[in-house]
């Protein structure tokens, strides 16, 4: 009908033009997905080293160093239009009931890194160098994300969510060799050709796992234990006697732990299990090289390079899934990359 508005149509109530009384859309509930504090204030970080280095024995140098870090008013991205028992009612209200969730970028985060290192390098005769460097530290945060989403569990209380933080790794070792074969002097020049000025080298690195969270996907009424309409809760800790550390490979395959292993909280009530709780499976790794450069004509050099990345084929299990909504619980079901080979050449004029 022409001579109706639209047509005589009805308008989605999503296009329609004006606001509500709590400067929503009118007639829909839209969600913000980035608003900024008002009060949002300049992140800072304070950094502190100290180090000696000294010479043990002839060629062989040691090194040891202390590094801390201390990040302040961090920005991070939370949903701030929520809060616990929202749902008890069977329905999700917020703060502002006009939208779905706001995400606000804030300056509420922070962090704290003490670590130190022992380094040691010797230069062998024979033109062979090998170097090892062991580092221990601890980083804590009570988010890993800058502004990309935080899930915390309580919107109104961070501190629950006060722990280490998701990339930190205890301890780790680094090995490096690196071996310049003679250039045969006095050898016919085929001999010299194909054996001479060779280098291999290797790289092997050994260190603990990441931390890992136990959290359950789903949403209310089986999941978000708080109801506040927002998933990745965390459950109750588990009773004493069960095992939560040092596991076996076999375990991470089977399952480290088991869904009943976890109480649940009471509806409307945070669990008292913390974040980044448990370790998943360690790593280790040793990568080999084999190059050789070679004078093609007076302006021409190659170099050959044959690479063996995880040379030993060791089976590095990647985290299990820690979702309790999951059917692979607590169970590793991928690996890291498997040993690779690689070759290649490379010519210079």
């Amino acid at each position: 009908d022409v001579s109706k508005p639209w047509l005589g149509y009805p308008v989605d109530p999503a296009l329609r033009l004006g606001l509500d009384s709590r400067n929503g859309i009118a007639g829909a509930r839209a969600a913000l997905t980035t608003t900024v504090d008002p009060n949002l204030k300049t992140a800072y970080t304070h950094n502190w080293f100290f180090g000696v280095q000294r010479e043990l024995l002839q060629g062989l140098v040691a090194e040891v160093s202390y590094l801390g870090s201390a990040g302040h008013r961090l920005y991070n991205s939370a949903n701030v239009n929520r809060f616990r028992g929202d749902m008890l009612d069977g329905r999700f209200n917020g703060f502002n009931p006009s939208f779905s969730s706001i995400m606000m970028i804030q300056s509420s985060a922070n962090s704290i890194h003490h670590g130190g290192t022992l380094q040691l390098r010797r230069a062998f005769s024979r033109r062979f160098t090998l170097q090892g460097a062991y580092t221990f530290g601890k980083t804590i945060d009570d988010s890993d994300s800058l502004v990309s989403t935080t899930n915390y569990l309580d919107i109104a209380n961070r501190r629950l969510d006060r722990a280490v933080a998701g990339f930190d790794v205890p301890q780790k070792l680094a090995v490096i060799g690196l071996w310049d074969l003679p250039v045969l002097q006095g050898q016919p020049r085929v001999v010299r050709g194909l054996l001479a000025g060779w280098q291999i080298s290797g790289f092997a690195i050994l260190q603990k796992g990441t931390p890992l969270t136990v959290s359950h996907g789903a949403a209310w009424p089986r999941g978000d234990f708080n109801a506040d309409n927002s998933t990745g809760d965390r459950p109750n800790a588990p009773a004493g006697g069960l095992k939560t550390s040092d596991w076996a490979r076999s375990d991470y395959l089977t399952g480290i732990f088991r869904v009943s292993d976890f109480p649940l909280p009471e509806s409307g009530a945070n669990g008292n299990l913390g974040r980044n709780t448990y370790r998943g499976p360690g790593f280790a790794q040793v990568d080999l090289s084999l190059s050789k450069k070679f004078r093609v004509t007076e302006r021409a050099s190659a170099q050959l390079r044959l690479d063996a990345f995880n040379a030993f084929n060791r089976v590095n299990l990647n985290d299990p899934s820690m979702d309790l909504n999951s059917n692979n619980f607590g169970r590793s079901t991928a690996m890291a990359t498997p040993r690779a080979f690689q070759m290649g050449l490379r010519v210079q004029f």
